[in-house]
């Protein structure tokens, strides 16, 4: 169904053993974003509902899982949906849906407790997540040239680093 693509300099292997086209569970999780951004649109007040603020973590507990899925505007959306389809489609490819998403969750549950440690705001959008999906990719291919603007190569571990 998909091309294999190879990546060498990280010991060979396949990128994730896909070259394009979305996985089960990245797609899900774009929906997911997507719904949640216009969900935002439609009635504003659900921003304030969903996303994380550490002084109401008590009587909003939800918002340490849903603050991932909302977003502060279009290109926030864009940035973090784009970082999810190119690292999180060979990582999904590699490890499979479900331990995907376990990680993907774990990693944005992660940010949502660095956040209540080091900025004690309202925090929204799904950079937590999609931060550990780099630091992921970066681990499972630390060679993989990957092209900033489209134009500069740089090898995975220098740019997560």
């Amino acid at each position: 169904m998909f091309a294999k693509r190879s990546y060498g300099g990280s010991g060979g292997g396949s990128f994730g053993g896909l070259a394009m086209g979305i996985t089960p569970m990245v797609k899900r999780l774009m929906i997911a974003n997507v719904a949640g951004f216009i969900a935002t649109l439609v009635w504003s007040p659900a921003i304030d509902l969903l996303a994380l603020q550490p002084p109401r973590l008590l009587s909003r507990p939800w918002g340490v899982v849903t603050y991932m899925f909302v977003h502060a505007g279009f290109w926030h959306l864009a940035i973090n949906m784009l970082v999810l389809f190119f690292f999180g489609t060979p990582l999904e490819g590699r490890w499979g849906s479900r331990e995907f998403l376990r990680y993907y969750l774990v990693a944005g549950l992660g940010g949502a407790v660095l956040s209540v440690l080091f900025m004690p705001e309202t925090v929204i959008g799904a950079s937590g997540a999609t931060y550990g999906l780099m630091l992921a990719f970066a681990m499972n291919w630390p060679n993989a040239p990957i092209h900033v603007y489209g134009i500069f190569p740089v090898k995975a571990k220098w740019l997560v680093a």
